[in-house]
């Protein structure tokens, strides 16, 4: 195999396959996502409304959508018009902000805007807040060094921003340092047990990426056993994963880090087995600066406030794209949910709940569900006041990309929490993923289990020990045949998506556009979420229900470190 001669021959053949893999895979998406909203564009909703775009007013207060007067129950009030409504006004936002609602944009700022105001002039019972939380900015100053010198012979890798060129990258949170030398050491295995870390003191550290644990992961271990310095290489397990990877580490790392490729990885693992290896690293960061980001909540005046239903989802997109489907199809679906139960509450045909509702819009998930944790931590401080605790919580429900274009009816699968999970969380987890599950089968729908994996703003939640679910569409993961045949048969002929294709093509890239939404996936997620919410506030005895042999009083642990989707692939 090619891989294994190391030659700069053959590298360079790889790189050009990278690179022409890469430009069939745009091609690919761009086709896909045609294919599979054309296949869907004639579909119906069950009402008899076609799921064409509809118009909306570019003021919050009003919409072109004509309401019946009168809805009994909180599913039946859900109406893909008005969920496109709102996304059509995303669409105008991130049009006019450079084409991202990402965080540290204006984008985000008017998103925030926009659920504000549109819950203050339409939904006025419930009492709206912010919570302001500063985000970190990490920027690399000029181009970092990465010197080997073995046998008294030095070389120099090579650092681009073209990472399929480069030998090196920079990693997020890295530590500043100026040209200084350190003796090399290589950990064994991947680096995954503590074992593995017991000589790394004083020493730079080279890690492979892979194995049971995350970069992340890896760089906790790298501090606690006093690595002076890390360096992660790449795998080389295929193609792809050959050139350096940017990834991330705490906010409070204290290493300098760097990103190697495989060839440059394993030129530096050659050696150490051999001879005593030392290199020199520079790397300088721009002073860090903090700008503010905001989450919003709104509660219902109604309901024990000591007990308290939360539904949230993020409110951010990633840099390169608008983020309609990832996420502002959860975004939005929790404001219409928001905005129809405050109505609901007015109207006086609907029981009011014995719980309060905390609606929530976490800001920065994509760059580490930081809105989210920081929430939690702070509900667990001594100054929380009641209401505010996270004793105070239920459930957390959470809403993350519920538009996929080639959809599943994705419900999170509480048996799959990840281990480490306290156990009372989880019975309460599997109840819900039933409810769930029967809900869609009530409604002759097709439904999945999806990963439980604590990889979307639920999971410092389910850590603290509080019971979590949640709908999801479909990112990246591919499509089975086994799937769109189920799904062709519940949903009829042509119907069912498109096997082999990705669910999402248009994940976190620049097409995650209105035009990415598959209306009636997603119009059959919110009436699911809905009816969640509701059937959880009707309950007589919503504690015991959730948590049949009681809780200890939540707590987020020290050393819980969040994982987004967004850093998924560079993570594990």
């Amino acid at each position: 195999m090619c891989l294994s001669k190391l030659t700069s021959t053959c590298t360079f053949i790889l790189l050009i396959g990278v690179a022409i893999l890469v430009v069939i895979s745009i091609a690919l998406n761009a086709a896909i996502l045609s294919v599979i909203n054309k296949r869907f564009d004639e579909l119906k909703p069950e009402n008899g409304q076609t799921t064409s775009k509809t118009t909306v007013s570019s003021s919050p207060t009003m919409t072109s959508t004509t309401r019946p007067s009168i809805y009994f129950n909180l599913a039946d009030s859900i109406r893909i018009e008005d969920l496109m409504n709102h996304l059509n006004e995303l669409q105008r936002i991130a049009d006019n902000a450079g084409n991202t609602r990402a965080i540290g944009t204006r984008g985000f700022t008017e998103t925030v805007n926009y659920i504000h105001n549109y819950l203050r002039n339409n939904a006025p019972t419930l009492n709206v807040f912010r919570e302001s939380l500063p985000i970190q900015n990490f920027t690399i100053k000029g181009n970092p060094i990465l010197i080997s010198t073995i046998n008294n012979t030095n070389k120099t890798f090579s650092y681009s921003t073209n990472l399929a060129r480069s030998d090196f990258t920079y990693v997020n949170y890295s530590a500043q340092i100026t040209l200084t030398k350190f003796n090399l050491i290589v950990v064994p295995n991947y680096g995954c047990d503590e074992f593995d870390w017991q000589n790394v003191a004083g020493r730079a550290a080279l890690v492979v990426v892979g194995g049971a644990c995350t970069n992340a992961e890896k760089g906790e271990l790298a501090n606690k056993y006093n690595a002076s310095a890390l360096l992660y290489y790449n795998n080389g397990l295929t193609t792809t994963n050959l050139a350096p990877v940017i990834i991330r580490l705490r906010q409070t790392n204290k290493l300098p880090a760097l990103y190697l490729s495989y060839v440059a990885g394993q030129e530096l693992v050659n050696a150490a087995n051999l001879n005593n290896v030392s290199i020199w690293l520079r790397i300088e960061r721009e002073n860090y600066t903090s700008f503010i980001v905001e989450n919003i909540c709104a509660d219902t005046r109604e309901g024990n406030i000591n007990e308290t239903i939360v539904v949230g989802g993020h409110s951010d997109s990633v840099p390169a794209g608008p983020g309609i489907n990832d996420n502002g199809s959860g975004t939005m679906a929790i404001l219409v949910l928001a905005t129809n139960l405050a109505r609901l509450y007015q109207s006086g045909n609907y029981a009011k709940y014995r719980y309060r509702v905390r609606f929530c819009w976490w800001a920065a998930e994509e760059i580490g569900l930081v809105g989210s944790v920081y929430h939690a931590q702070q509900a667990q401080t001594s100054s929380a006041t009641p209401g505010n605790r996270l004793q105070d919580y239920l459930i957390n429900l959470n809403y993350d990309m519920l538009g996929s274009p080639n959809y599943i009816l994705g419900i999170y699968n509480g048996s799959s929490a990840k281990p480490g999970t306290p156990s009372w969380a989880i019975n309460g987890s599997v109840r819900i993923s039933d409810v769930f599950r029967s809900w869609f089968i009530e409604k002759n729908l097709p439904w999945d289990f999806t990963d439980f994996s604590g990889r979307s703003d639920y999971g410092p939640f389910l850590a603290a020990g509080i019971v979590a679910n949640g709908l999801f569409s479909g990112a990246d993961e591919t499509k089975t045949a086994e799937q769109r045949n189920r799904y062709e048969e519940k949903l009829g002929q042509g119907q069912g998506g498109l096997a082999g294709a990705i669910l999402d093509p248009c994940y976190h890239r620049v097409c995650d556009t209105t035009d990415n939404i598959n209306q009636l996936g997603y119009e059959k997620m919110v009436q699911a979420a809905a009816y969640m919410l509701e059937y959880l506030g009707q309950k007589d005895d919503l504690p015991t229900w959730l948590y049949p042999a009681g809780r200890p009083k939540p707590r987020l642990p020290d050393d819980y470190f969040p994982n987004s989707d967004y850093f998924r692939d560079i993570d594990i």
